[in-house]
């Protein structure tokens, strides 16, 4: 882990803004784990919610999406990306593979590695208020699986 200063880099960075950011649609870290004693450690594991796929992964298999289904996963990107922007957070890697997707079409945005904050600390966003008529045109679909 610290044999790559620019990975070890990218390590602090993402679990630093990782730690900051709270939303629902913002993978989150739910334990850190130091391999060894905490002075003289190599490796280190970051556990992080469970999700059912990526969007990388959605694209390439059997699934047809309904347009619900579509809709359902670009609003709450949508959101997520409002987020991340508001809290001056640059993702800068944003990609299917880094989206990932639960069968309720769930959406949490992950791997912040390269993220940039635009302040020297991101900030959390204030609260949003949901837009009611966007939510009762879409209601959470359900993926099929085959």
């Amino acid at each position: 882990m610290f044999e790559d200063v620019n990975d070890a880099k990218r390590l602090l960075r993402e679990i630093s803004i990782l730690k900051k950011l709270d939303h629902p649609s913002i993978v989150k870290v739910k334990e850190l784990i130091v391999s060894g004693s905490q002075d003289h450690f190599n490796e280190l594991y970051i556990v992080m919610e469970h999700a059912q796929s990526d969007l990388k992964k959605l694209i390439k298999s059997p699934l047809n999406l309904e347009e619900s289904h579509v809709k359902t996963i670009a609003y709450n990107l949508l959101c997520a990306l409002n987020y991340v922007h508001s809290s001056d957070v640059l993702h800068r890697d944003l990609k299917p593979a880094n989206i990932l997707v639960n069968e309720d079409c769930e959406v949490k945005i992950c791997d912040f590695g390269l993220a940039r904050g635009l302040n020297s600390e991101p900030v959390a966003a204030p609260e949003e208020e949901p837009i009611e008529e966007a939510k009762e045109e879409m209601p959470p679909p359900q993926l099929a699986t085959a």
